[in-house]
């Protein structure tokens, strides 16, 4: 499903967006926007989705998303059934990469922020101390204005550039799609990509959907993802083979064929290229980090 583009409304006294949303649940639909977001959650439970990225939220997810990565906050099913006494709060910062001037970010002392700002752009979790410190200044950010704001959202950028508390979202294959999605034709092929990666796709299959001949589709693929086609598809296979991994309870021989393997080998490889863990190490990772942000 394609993301609703939207345009976020700035005020002419504010140079970003802060803001304490208090919702019976969270309204927002799957969509994306030019600006970064930085999201904690504050009270409410639900489901995350970031790209092609899905796990549970609870009190105090935080997440940093970069520009146009499509996003979208869904609650369980309770919060709407008009339960006053549930309520889904979160505050959110919006603000552009030129908010402080086009170049303001260009300059060596920020080249740490500039990596930030290019990790963000597949989705980035933020857990441990980091997370602590980031949500005590956003909550105290609420009381201020003029330069202090920038001050603190400056603040934040540095911690979380410095961090090493953070874990990426969505895979690469599908950030590098979705920024050229303006394309009909590439559209068209990562939906059937999408629909279809459990199967045993190949590139005829692929250029045929482009209308292409096998070669042309390859240099097309590949000049609007940066990838090869079997590089991509496999990326798109081992993102879905991650989210498995940490919410089906299913074993590791089930999730390579569940995921469009069809040997445990090239499962294993690939997972290890894309991931750099194997797959049991990767859900180990995962649950850890699921019990630390359960339990702090």
């Amino acid at each position: 499903m394609k993301p609703r583009h939207e345009k976020l409304i700035l005020d002419p006294n504010y140079s970003f967006v802060l803001q304490k949303d208090v919702y019976p649940y969270y309204p927002t639909p799957w969509h994306c926007h030019p600006e970064y977001e930085l999201v904690l959650v504050v009270k409410s439970t639900g489901k995350r989705t970031v790209g092609n990225h899905e796990e549970a939220f609870i009190d105090g997810d935080l997440v940093l998303l970069g520009p146009n990565l499509p996003h979208c906050y869904q609650n369980d099913p309770e919060y709407y059934e008009n339960n006053p006494s549930l309520t889904a709060e979160a505050i959110v910062i919006h603000f552009s990469e030129d908010f402080l001037g086009r170049d303001f970010f260009n300059i060596p002392e920020m080249s740490p922020v500039r990596k930030l700002f290019n990790n963000s752009r597949f989705g980035l979790k933020i857990l441990g101390d980091t997370r602590q410190r980031v949500t005590d200044i956003m909550h105290e950010m609420l009381g201020m204005n003029g330069y202090k704001r920038i001050l603190q959202l400056l603040n934040i950028l540095e911690i979380l550039a410095l961090s090493d508390e953070t874990t990426v979202l969505a895979s690469a294959g599908y950030v590098q799609q979705h920024a050229v999605t303006h394309n009909d034709r590439i559209t068209k092929v990562h939906e059937y990509i999408i629909a279809n990666f459990r199967r045993n796709i190949g590139l005829a299959d692929a250029a045929k959907v482009a209308n292409m001949s096998v070669p042309t589709f390859c240099r097309f693929f590949k000049s609007c993802t940066r990838k090869a086609f079997s590089s991509f598809l496999n990326e798109v296979r081992i993102g879905y083979a991650c989210k498995l991994l940490v919410e089906e309870n299913y074993n590791i021989s089930q999730i390579c064929y569940e995921s469009g393997f069809n040997n445990m080998s090239n499962f294993n490889r690939q997972f290890k290229r894309i991931t750099d863990k194997s797959p049991l190490q990767y859900k180990q990772d995962a649950l850890t980090d699921i019990t630390y942000l359960t339990s702090a």
